[in-house]
């Protein structure tokens, strides 16, 4: 048994785990009527634009590799599953990391990742540094410890207003609904 024969179908478990796992996510999102309040447009621009790149080569090689297949005609089962299935699931990974970051109505969602309002501790907006951006540290409780996101803005872009707008807004009113009870 070769190696390729283990890790292959290792590889398409986790990938169906997953694409399976997100795609529940999204089906329990919108069961809670989510509502998208806001997408940001600076934030994780560099990931996005890897992202889309990383999809593309792996697409680029898969198609480069049918054709050099089919031109010696070497077509097996194995091949195909190395060459068609393995990238196909591997774009629809790479999916959740192009999205852009959103606010909505249950928190802050990012690189696949909710961020409950009622999970956010304290919302910290850093001085611009010196690409006029503004960092914005989410602290938030993860597996019962503290740990902190950052979302970046434009110094004077209206989406900064907005989100300060929108954190206020939801965090006082999800502390208001803990402290009644509901």
């Amino acid at each position: 048994m070769s190696a390729a024969q283990i890790v292959y179908p290792l590889i398409f478990i986790f990938a169906v785990y997953f694409i399976y796992s997100n795609f529940k996510k999204s089906l329990n999102y919108k069961k809670e009527n989510m509502k998208v309040l806001l997408y940001l447009e600076d934030d994780d621009k560099t990931r996005h634009l890897i992202s889309n790149l990383v999809i593309m080569f792996i697409i680029f090689i898969a198609v480069f590799l049918v054709i050099g297949t089919i031109r010696i005609n070497n077509f097996t089962a194995e091949s195909f599953f190395t060459m068609i299935l393995l990238p196909v699931l591997m774009v629809l990974l790479y999916i959740p990391l192009t999205k852009k970051t959103m606010v909505s109505s249950l928190g802050i969602h990012k690189r696949g990742t909710l961020i409950r309002w009622e999970e956010i501790k304290g919302v910290n907006y850093l001085k611009p540094n010196d690409k006029n951006k503004v960092k914005v540290r989410i602290i938030y409780v993860f597996a019962g410890r503290d740990t902190a996101m950052e979302l970046t803005f434009e110094k004077d872009n209206s989406q900064l207003e907005s989100f300060k707008e929108t954190v206020k807004e939801y965090r006082s009113s999800k502390k208001k609904g803990k402290k009644s009870g509901k």
